[in-house]
């Protein structure tokens, strides 16, 4: 299968990223040939090699989020908001692009044709986050293997597989909430393996998910708290993965554990939330004590990668820029996504009048550029005008943090039928915002309603709420409300999951089967 194929060319792929990152020491290894089962004495003999390893699998894991359409498809925006914030109803596509407009009915609403956004082939083609995988399973096998001696510490040794346990567990949770059951591999496929490998099925996706607990229980016991040094909010640690233990739970409907996990970030973790006056700050880089995990994205002089497209890859517009227009960006761009007055954002979620976030976070905007009039979110605004030839956006994608953990907790005590608990912690963040919505609720329904509301306002544009929807629908219905058709999004047809791209991934692997609704709802 084509993730398959991509294992086979992970051996160079493997030595360009350790390049690309501008981590290496030394050319020594780059030069010893290819990183297969037939060499690894030649590279996986020192601390150096791992640590290179485990930046190049956040490397990979950078870029698979912050694919795009490619090709200079639209505005090049990032798949990751499409999945978990454009698709919620939350903003409109921005007048400038061209395409994303045919995802939707003829009359531009809701709900989203996944099966038809054209030349966004990246949206429903996986095989990225398999390369992820595949470098999670070369260092997890390599590590493992190395001698202690090699490493300062047996806990430094045991660190690096920990963090690659992360990484794999998150990679596949992600490709869960998006596309439904995974295809599960584990192995690590040597040279011998290519042109062996059978197909293989998919996989139920409680299945992997309680592998995804087995491994993150062992990285649980290998890797410490960040205790406030926010420096290590962008490699795995203790907190971060107790945070994804909550939320692989949470999904899984097992209260009782995200619960239990919840705390343990919220007592143990060091974490704190940021004061409404620095309340940007978390989306900055390294810059709040609230953030547990986030991807580096912050532009590095010493990263290739920067200057690999002419417009910096990572720190660039066709990501975070796809929120961005106007003089918050020197008007390099005249259209962006925007939250329509009248919508979700203004009419459903936020008290603009009241709630403190959106002071801070949402700027108003009359309809120009192809764009209706409403709210630009400013989240990502860390612009750098300095560098004039190519100014860039300085931000880092947050992934988890400590509001996300509260507000779990809270849909966790509310499904558990404790009230009292689910409202003291929304107190947490409504309070920081001004707002005090949960002191009016007394029934399970409308508690969990305020949960999932409060989850729109503080996560907004975080790439999170449309699996807050999908978690939540079994009782509350937010997709249906969203003009989702109940037939689509029940838990038999699963429409709510992304198509899998049958016609480039079925012919390397014949067992592959469609998610249901796909089968016959496929096209426009």
């Amino acid at each position: 299968m084509k993730h398959f194929l991509f294992f086979k060319k992970l051996l160079i792929i493997f030595l360009i990223s350790i390049a690309l990152l501008g981590i290496t020491s030394c050319n020594k290894q780059l030069h010893e040939g290819p990183i297969g089962s037939t060499y690894s004495s030649e590279f996986w003999t020192s601390q150096t090699a791992a640590d290179e390893a485990t930046a190049a699998m956040y490397g990979q894991l950078r870029a698979s989020l912050r694919a795009s359409s490619g090709s200079g498809v639209d505005q090049g925006e990032a798949c990751y908001f499409v999945y978990g914030d454009l698709v919620s109803d939350l903003f409109r596509y921005a007048g400038g692009d061209t395409f994303l407009q045919y995802g939707l009915t003829s009359d531009g609403k809701i709900p989203w044709n996944f099966s038809y956004v054209p030349y966004w082939n990246n949206l429903t083609d996986w095989s990225r986050f398999y390369q992820v995988i595949a470098l999670c399973n070369l260092i997890i096998e390599n590590v493992n293997k190395m001698n202690n001696s090699l490493f300062t510490s047996v806990e430094k040794k045991n660190a690096y597989v920990a963090e690659a346990l992360f990484v794999r567990a998150y990679t596949y949770f992600f490709i869960t909430r998006v596309w439904g059951d995974p295809v599960y591999v584990a192995k690590t496929y040597n040279d011998v393996d290519y042109g062996h490998i059978p197909p293989i099925p998919r996989s139920p996706e409680n299945q992997v998910l309680d592998s995804c607990i087995r491994d993150l229980r062992i990285a649980d016991a290998n890797l410490d708290y960040a205790n406030g040094d926010i420096t290590q909010s962008v490699t795995a640690n203790k907190g971060s993965v107790e945070a994804l233990m909550a939320h692989i739970f949470e999904w899984q409907h097992n209260y009782d554990s995200a619960h239990y996990y919840c705390q343990q970030v919220i007592n143990n973790g060091g974490y704190s939330l940021e004061p409404m006056s620095t309340y940007k700050n978390i989306w900055k880089g390294e810059s709040s004590n609230e953030s547990i995990f986030e991807i580096s994205m912050q532009y590095n002089a010493n990263d290739p990668n920067f200057n690999s497209q002419g417009s910096f890859a990572e720190a660039t517009f066709s990501f975070f820029g796809g929120f961005l227009k106007g003089a918050i960006v020197n008007q390099r761009r005249t259209s962006c996504w925007i939250a329509p007055t009248g919508g979700l954002v203004d009419a459903v979620l936020f008290d603009t009048s009241k709630d403190l976030r959106a002071k801070s976070i949402l700027s108003y905007q009359q309809a120009s550029g192809g764009d209706p009039a409403g709210y630009m979110l400013t989240k990502y605004s860390n612009f750098q005008t300095t560098a004039t030839s190519s100014p860039y956006i300085n931000n880092n994608l947050v992934i988890f943090r400590l509001s996300d953990i509260y507000l779990l907790d809270a849909e966790a005590l509310a499904y558990k039928g404790d009230l009292t608990g689910a409202a003291n912690d929304l107190k947490m963040t409504e309070d920081r915002a001004g707002i005090n919505n949960y002191q009016s609720i007394s029934d399970q329904y409308n508690m969990l309603d305020e949960v999932v509301m409060e989850r729109g306002r503080e996560l907004i544009g975080e790439g999170q709420w449309f699996y807050d929807l999908i978690r939540t629908n079994q009782t509350q219905q937010w997709l249906q409300y969203i003009n989702y058709p109940s037939t689509r999004v029940n838990t038999t047809n699963k429409g709510y999951y992304w198509p899998i791209d049958m016609s480039t991934l079925f012919p390397y692997d014949n067992l592959l089967t469609q998610n249901p609704w796909w089968n016959n709802n496929s096209g426009r």
